[in-house]
């Protein structure tokens, strides 16, 4: 079989939402892996949120911040950051307007007390653990002027006064908005990028620098943030547990991530047997 390229969201598809790796998805990983296709985390989450156990499942790449961060063979070969002009405006237009809210920079999450204390409460009713809570936090740095990180790659948020569709039209033309990818977050939660930046665009890096072609590429997911990364595929998978938006764009729907989706789909697909 000709080498494929597999990019794999990370929340709803190999996490769980108690914050756990099916044992099925990591031998999925590791049997595609030793038969020779490339394995590579394509998630919204940034490079200090991929914690270790994700990582010695054997990936050979990461699209990171929802494609602001891509990395190969251990080596960053891009990375995309919000200039200092935006990253004021958008922290001027969130906190006038009281969302809760956070910077993801590149060595952690970038937030001020009150979104702190408020995204703790949004956490909690969400019913996360603190294991999980921690490996989504990452590092943390509590200031009053969050804005001022330079390695600003995305924003996240919750409690928003608006829908994701006003929030999009209000950020354009510089930033994008989209539903965030978290189970048991409500519709007024949302992920803000760069406009132009996403998952796809992060994996065409990747397959340039691999020298692989699309055609030979296959996302699977099941979130928002995920669309552009299923319309981009060669072959896109949906997850059993995927929003019906995710699904439509598929060209094959697994099973639910807690009934080894991921390594029927492998199986399915002709990456393991």
């Amino acid at each position: 079989m000709e080498q494929k390229v597999v990019f794999l969201d990370v929340d709803g598809t190999m996490v769980d939402s108690a914050g756990k790796i099916p044992a099925s998805t990591k031998e999925a990983v590791r049997k595609a892996g030793e038969n020779g296709h490339k394995m590579v985390i394509c998630s919204g989450r940034s490079r200090f949120q991929i914690y270790d156990e994700l990582l010695e499942m054997g990936f050979s790449g990461i699209v990171g911040a929802a494609g602001a961060y891509v990395m190969a063979e251990g080596r960053e070969i891009y990375h995309a950051y919000i200039d200092g002009e935006h990253r004021r405006s958008s922290y001027d237009y969130l906190e006038q307007n009281g969302f809760l809210f956070c910077y993801q920079a590149d060595d952690g999450i970038v937030i001020n007390r009150r979104s702190y204390d408020g995204m703790a409460e949004v956490y909690r009713e969400m019913g996360m653990s603190e294991e999980r809570l921690l490996r989504l936090r990452g590092n943390m740095h509590l200031t009053e002027e969050p804005w001022s990180r330079e390695t600003s790659e995305k924003i996240i948020y919750y409690r928003s006064p608006f829908s994701v569709e006003r929030v999009h039209a209000d950020m354009e033309p510089y930033f994008d908005a989209v539903a965030i990818s978290l189970e048991g977050a409500d519709e007024f939660a949302g992920e803000i990028g760069i406009n132009g930046i996403n998952k796809a665009t992060g994996m065409e890096i990747y397959l340039r620098h691999a020298g692989v072609a699309r055609e030979n590429c296959i996302a699977i997911g099941d979130g928002p943030n995920d669309l552009q990364m299923m319309e981009y595929a060669g072959t896109a998978v949906a997850m059993g547990n995927a929003r019906e938006d995710v699904k439509s764009r598929a060209a094959m729907i697994t099973d639910a991530i807690d009934r080894d989706g991921v390594y029927n789909a492998f199986v399915r697909l002709g990456l393991i047997s």
